[in-house]
Parts: structure tokens; C-alpha cells; sequence
């Protein structure tokens, strides 16, 4: 999957994307009241790539990690 440009920028400018550890993502997403389903919808993964991701089995990449990171950002917000 090609990059984007905001990605691009990301990597030359060497800013990381940081998630919380995944037992937090689990404890911000069910503080606000969302299933896994409700936000694997809003990213467009599967339940279960949210659940591994919530676990720690997977993490998301590229294009994915943004959009999650931007829930979380969004998630903590509404906490």
C-alpha cells in the first residue's frame, strides 16, 4: 500500500505515532460506551483486528495506525 503524503511527512520529519498500551485502548474505547465492532467499522478493519490490537497480539501500520490513533485521540477526549 503505497504511502500518503501525510505519512511521508511523518517518516522524514521522524514523528512517531504513539498508542497507548493495549489495555488502555480497551479501557478508553469501553468508557465511551463502543463495542470493538463500532470501531473497527469507523477505521473499516475487522472486529477481531481491534481485539488483537486491544490485546497486544497485532499492531496496527501505516494508514491504519493513523486512523487509530486518531480514535484513541478521540476516545481519551470524550473520557
Amino acid at each position: 500500500m503505497p504511502a500518503t503524503t501525510a505519512e511521508k511527512i511523518r517518516s522524514r520529519l521522524g514523528v512517531r505515532l504513539e498508542l497507548p498500551q493495549p489495555a488502555e485502548r480497551r479501557r478508553l474505547r469501553e468508557a465511551a460506551g463502543l463495542s470493538q465492532q463500532e470501531v473497527a467499522d469507523a477505521i473499516g478493519v475487522t472486529r477481531a483486528a481491534v481485539g488483537h490490537w486491544e490485546t497486544g497480539l497485532r499492531s496496527p501500520r501505516g494508514r491504519l495506525l493513523a486512523e487509530y490513533v486518531d480514535v484513541i485521540r478521540v476516545l481519551r477526549e470524550s473520557a
